[in-house]
């Protein structure tokens, strides 16, 4: 039998380049380059900078602690960033967390302009450039001094990646980099969620919500405050989630993306909008209600210089494009092909605009659309990919037995020949509401990892997935395990079908979260897949819902009703209640420090199968979150992978 050891796993991927930032004069281009130091067992982050005279992407910053997050100032003249590293007046045995730095956009020494205790978020120049606004948690309950005990006051008290935050919110600061001089701008028992500048500078626009039960509403309302503090004054109270503020430039509109939410008990699916809140008649309009798909979150919605265009993202068929819409409803489309962008940026003029995208085969790199066209700008995988090999994937669509067509993909093994039959395994994505697509990242590398050691592999977007159309995604709302799996299935059917070399007495299924739920539900539900690997899952709703950092508040998931208030359909609708069915050797894998599904998930698991005598192992990754999969360790990050082929390889070989 084969060492853990002796899988070899190609190089790991991140999402390479990301965040781009064009200057305002359309000169130069920011951009983030992460990559995986293996030596060091961590992933590394850079800013990096693109001359469009020399055309050579060129390191900006070399921090051992990385950097990400640049920003151009107004003038061009300098770049903002957050960044773990050391400043000049830190003590040797600080360890700060992400702090504000600024640097000459020509080069030079970074100043460092924060030193909190805590990590500073979403830094953003001020119109004059003489201000950097940010967000920063501040502690406002209550604790003994030198105590370690935590206080809890409310349900949101722990967070996915984030930890404990116990009595810390999230509040909105400003520095002059003039007098280095840092305000508080927002004070109390709430989060701001997202913030603009006013045009003028004299305001910003923010999100919150300050009722004192909070966690447990949808609701959104958008708030001003002046730039020297004071007072927020609300002009919006919202009817559902609200996100990526944007000031108009002539000061007219706040333009966000959102939703209504018909029955925040019943919190079901749909589509987030591009809308515009008008100031003076303080009334807001949806620009994409006609436009049947999700918006993609942004950090701030951009408008264009007149004030007549917004520009956003939007997934549809596989595929994330960038759009623009103006207030008449008008939509235009700016970038297409089977490809997947992740973040772009616009010129001042708007004659440029760049954008990080992937495709099916290639992962994320910059590209600049000009008046001659798309090029592609970095090629910074192009040595990293000639030692992956990539099987690429066929796209293939089917009929559901209800009449819906549905997408998926089909990777063939590596070493594929005419006549001979393959293992296959099933891959599930997360979310629900999300999509698996032509992109190339973390969840594709694992495809081609399997491809690697001879198996096929399959992956869909199932009814729940976005990108075809509110109905398409709100269709499993309340009802989890039901057309979401009878599209599973039917895909499977479809493969066998049409790809004769798949071999249906070795099918695989394996996913995590969301998927890793539907794999406890598969295994639970038929015998046709002689392996199985569970990855951060559901498996009990009843407890699910009061140890996750999130589902306690959707109730799109628990047909509507809290789960004692209805616990036979709790138990009804949690895979573990369908445990003595399960004959499929289970492998499950789970994070120690997984907040959005608590490793008690997968512990009821693995006690049940283990006092029923089936065939499972229990492999647990501490230090890591529900993101192992995608930031997590790369030593961490191989090892999964490892298992992954390692217990297929038992079962399905």
């Amino acid at each position: 039998m084969k060492k853990l050891e002796d899988y070899k796993i190609m190089p790991l991927l991140t999402s390479p380049v990301s965040d781009a930032q064009i200057s305002s004069d359309g000169t130069k281009i920011l951009f983030t380059y992460t990559k995986v130091v293996y030596e060091e067992d961590k992933n590394e982050s850079h800013i990096w900078l693109l001359n469009f005279k020399d055309k050579e992407p060129k390191q900006y910053t070399f921090g051992k602690s990385g950097e990400s997050n640049p920003r151009w100032s107004p003038d061009n003249k300098t770049i903002l960033f957050t960044s773990g590293r050391q400043g000049e007046n830190d003590k040797k045995d600080d360890k700060p967390k992400n702090q504000l730095f600024i640097m000459p956009a020509d080069g030079g020494e970074a100043k460092k302009l924060t030193y909190r205790d805590e990590a500073v978020r979403s830094p953003k120049y001020s119109p004059d450039g003489k201000t950097i606004a940010f967000t920063s948690r501040v502690f406002k309950g209550e604790k003994m001094k030198d105590s370690d005990v935590k206080i809890i006051t409310r349900i949101k008290y722990k967070e996915n990646d984030g930890g404990f935050f116990q009595g810390k919110y999230i509040h909105l600061f400003t520095v002059d980099l003039k007098t280095g001089k840092i305000k508080q701008l927002t004070d109390g028992l709430f989060d701001v969620e997202s913030y603009c500048w006013s045009p003028d500078g004299k305001k910003l626009a923010f999100v919150a919500n300050m009722d004192p039960d909070a966690d447990l509403k949808p609701f959104k309302n958008i708030f001003t405050v002046t730039s020297k503090g004071g007072e927020p004054q609300q002009i919006w109270k919202g009817e559902g989630p609200i996100s990526g503020l944007g000031w108009s430039p002539d000061g007219n509109y706040i333009a966000y993306t959102g939703r209504v939410v018909e029955d925040p008990k019943l919190n079901w699916f749909r589509n987030s909008e591009v809308w515009i809140f008008d100031i003076k008649a303080k009334k807001p309009k949806s620009l994409t209600k006609n436009l049947d798909q999700t918006i993609a979150g942004r950090d701030e919605l951009k408008w264009s210089p007149d004030s007549k265009w917004i520009y956003f993202t939007v997934p549809e068929h596989g595929t994330t494009h960038v759009n623009k819409v103006n207030l008449d409803g008008k939509i235009e489309p700016l970038t297409s092909g089977k490809i997947n962008v992740s973040s772009f940026d616009f010129d001042d003029v708007e004659n440029i605009l760049v954008y990080t995208a992937s495709n099916d085969v290639t992962p994320s790199e910059l590209y600049i659309k000009d008046s001659k066209g798309d090029k592609r700008a970095t090629f910074f995988t192009k040595e990293l990919m000639k030692k992956i090999k990539v099987s690429p994937p066929e796209e293939f669509w089917f009929t559901a037995s209800d009449g819906v067509k549905v997408q998926g993909w089909i990777v063939k093994p590596h070493s594929f020949k005419k006549g001979t039959k393959y293992p296959t395994v099933l891959q599930i994505h997360g979310g629900p509401r999300s999509a698996y697509g032509f992109t190339f990242g973390p969840a594709e590398h694992e495809f081609q990892t399997l491809a690697q050691y001879d198996y096929g592999v399959v992956y869909t977007n199932p009814r729940a997935s976005i990108g075809y159309g509110e109905e398409f995604s709100r269709a499993v709302s309340g009802h989890w395990g039901e057309r979401d799996y009878q599209d599973l299935m039917e895909a499977m059917d479809y493969v066998l079908k049409h790809y004769d070399w798949v071999d249906s007495k070795r099918l695989g299924c394996a996913g995590g979260s969301y998927g890793g739920f539907m794999t406890n539900w598969i295994v639970g539900h038929t015998n046709r897949f002689k392996a199985a690997v569970t990855m951060r899952s559901v498996t009990s709703w009843p407890s699910m819902y009061g140890t996750s950092d999130l589902w306690y508040n959707d109730h799109d998931i628990n047909w509507g009703k809290l789960p004692w208030t209805d616990p036979e359909k709790a138990i009804e609708k949690s895979p573990i209640t369908y445990v003595d069915k399960i004959n499929t050797p289970l492998l499950i894998i789970h994070s120690e420090n997984d907040y959005r599904c608590p490793m008690e998930q997968a512990e009821q698991l693995f006690t049940a199968l283990k006092m029923l005598g089936k065939t499972t192992e229990f492999v647990r990754f501490p230090d890591e979150t529900h993101e192992l999969s995608r930031s997590g360790k790369p030593k961490h990050r191989v090892e999964r992978l490892r298992h992954i082929v390692r217990w297929f390889d038992r079962y399905l070989k």
